[in-house]
């Protein structure tokens, strides 16, 4: 099975750096992009999950997440949010938060939820317990 690969998008270095550290130790291959332009050079179908903070200087990461949308609509599912003004910055309505600061724990289990195979499990244990419901009911 190929390693999960990740795109992280933070105009804070040190903070990319970490990140591309935790993640890499999970068994991710990473790529780190500081800005959105850097993050549309990389093909976003390509990657598992992608990280992308609010705050990236120029432009916001809602507008890369925009961006992203007009691309490709389903990429939006694989993405995850970071921020540290909760309230403060408009999220894209429908995707996963992650609030800065945040612990390497936190951080694998918010990347590990958006994961699609974690995606397609919980949507069959979903739709298992429907066929299991539907069952007791007829």
């Amino acid at each position: 099975m190929d390693a999960p690969t990740a795109l992280v998008v933070d105009d804070n270095e040190m903070l990319r750096a970490l990140l591309g550290r935790i993640l890499c130790a999970e068994g991710f291959r990473v790529n780190a992009a500081g800005s959105v332009e850097e993050a549309l050079l990389f093909d976003a179908a390509a990657h598992d999950v992608l990280l992308i903070d609010l705050r990236l200087g120029s432009r916001s990461g809602a507008d890369l997440i925009d961006e992203l949308r007009r691309i490709d609509p389903s990429v939006t599912a694989r993405c995850l949010v970071l921020t540290g003004a909760p309230g403060l910055d408009p999220v894209p309505a429908g995707l996963p938060v992650l609030t800065k600061p945040f612990t390497a724990d936190e951080l694998i289990a918010a990347v590990r939820e958006v994961l699609p195979a974690n995606r397609e499990r919980e949507t069959d244990r979903e739709h298992g317990t429907d066929r299991e419901h539907g069952a007791d009911r007829g």
